[in-house]
């Protein structure tokens, strides 16, 4: 079975600077990303996609692949997860006649993750040849039920209007749920960020990250780099 991991890592990154490559734990961010992958029992190819020379001279100096440069197109504050795995599963058919069996999204914003998961998820989306992906995911401590979307306002309100606005529930299947005791209300996932997998075929066919048919799969920590505290947190994590 042919199972491959693909890291992106565009080089720009405004929360922090060259997050992809600074250094945590005595090695670049991104160099984490490989070693969870090459730790993989079931992972037999490692492709980082960048647009930095630079970015692809450090993944191969700890043994990733880099057959190409990420276009700019796709290497912007706005591009899609699914534009940067379409680019390189195309790129891999028609140069190399390459098609994995499956695909394995490791982001290089996460310092911190354990092959165990990584190959427990593997073996799900392998027991069930229905699912098209597996999304790691955290129970959320916020409740969404309780949460509000603010609606446009009225120029002619009065100020006080104007300031709070008129406000609509963010989830309305169940009758005033934001009245009810979080007790009774279900339990609510998020997607960490830290692993995705799928079958090459949703991206390449179903022009989507995950498909219609999702497995979770549950983790209870969460290390994705986003701002100066996030990194400070995985710094302290990690040592």
């Amino acid at each position: 079975m042919k199972v491959l991991a693909v890291i992106p890592a565009r080089a720009g990154s405004k929360s922090v600077p060259h997050k992809n490559i600074r250094e945590i734990g005595g090695k670049p961010m991104l160099a984490h990303s490989i070693d969870h992958a090459k730790a993989s029992k079931y992972i037999n190819r490692v492709i980082v996609s960048t647009d930095s020379e630079e970015y692809a001279g450090i993944a191969r100096e700890y043994g990733a692949e880099v057959p190409f440069l990420r276009p700019a197109e796709y290497a912007t504050d706005t591009a899609l997860d699914y534009d940067v795995f379409y680019h390189a599963l195309i790129w891999l058919k028609e140069r190399e006649n390459y098609i994995p069996d499956i695909v394995v999204q490791l982001r290089p914003t996460y310092p911190i993750r354990k092959a165990f998961d990584i190959d427990k998820m593997i073996e799900l989306l392998m027991e069930n040849p229905k699912a098209d992906s597996v999304r790691s995911m955290s129970k959320a401590t916020e409740v969404p039920y309780k949460m509000w979307l603010k609606q446009e306002t009225n120029l002619n309100n009065t100020k006080a209007e104007q300031t709070l606005g008129q406000m609509r529930p963010l989830i309305t299947e169940i009758p005033e749920c934001y009245n009810m005791p979080r007790q009774q209300l279900p339990e609510v996932y998020y997607q960490n960020a830290c692993i995705d997998i799928f079958r090459p075929d949703v991206v390449l066919y179903k022009h989507s990250m995950s498909g219609d048919y999702i497995l979770g799969y549950e983790m209870e920590d969460n290390y994705d780099i986003d701002t100066e505290e996030d990194f400070e947190r995985a710094m302290r994590a990690i040592q």
